[in-house]
């Protein structure tokens, strides 16, 4: 029997689902929410007012999974409130903590003894002063995990240990600007 695993994340986690999935073939079912395109679970406060939503199926069914590995950054980059799409920075701290205390009550509840997973955020490779919004914002997501117990895995280091620090234009044999969408 296959792990169930559900990827609850903004738009860069739509990039490497089908890879994270390909990879995990053999020992887990892993899905994406939300289930269609666009931007993910967008920013914090979306998240946060949707999380019931992007915790079930397209049809309202509750999902139960072994592991739900969850993430939130990019969309919480600027000073631009788009709802559904971008939110400002000073909302990204408070609402990931609601969502993280949410879900971590969620997962105790649930009786599967779901595990929870926090990946953070990857790096804005081709902007200094964008990653520089990302690392502040990863301390702080570090820092909520920790204090909730959820392990996290950190995408920013994997990436720069490859690339080297922002901005860094050139990467995993980009041709141009690395794009957080455009996995490797």
């Amino acid at each position: 029997e296959k792990y169930n695993v559900v990827i609850l994340g903004d738009s860069v986690s739509i990039g490497y689902s089908p890879k994270v999935a390909a990879k995990m073939v053999d020992v887990a079912l892993v899905q994406h929410s939300p289930w269609g395109g666009d931007g993910g679970a967008e920013e914090t406060h979306y998240g946060w007012e949707c999380l019931d939503f992007l915790l079930a199926a397209p049809d309202g069914t509750p999902q139960v999974p072994d592991v739900l590995y969850f993430n939130f950054g990019l969309h919480n980059l600027n000073n631009d409130t788009v709802p559904g799409q971008s939110g400002p920075i000073s909302e990204y701290v408070p609402y990931l903590e609601r969502i993280t205390v949410k879900l971590v009550e969620w997962a105790a509840a649930n009786g599967a003894g779901t595990k929870l997973l926090f990946g953070i955020t990857t790096p804005e490779m081709c902007d200094g002063s964008l990653d520089a919004v990302v690392r502040s914002n990863n301390r702080a997501a570090m820092a909520i995990m920790s204090k909730h117990g959820v392990p996290t895995v950190d995408l920013h280091a994997a990436i720069t240990s490859q690339c080297g620090a922002a901005p860094s234009p050139k990467c995993f044999n980009q041709t141009s600007c690395f794009c957080p969408h455009c996995t490797q």
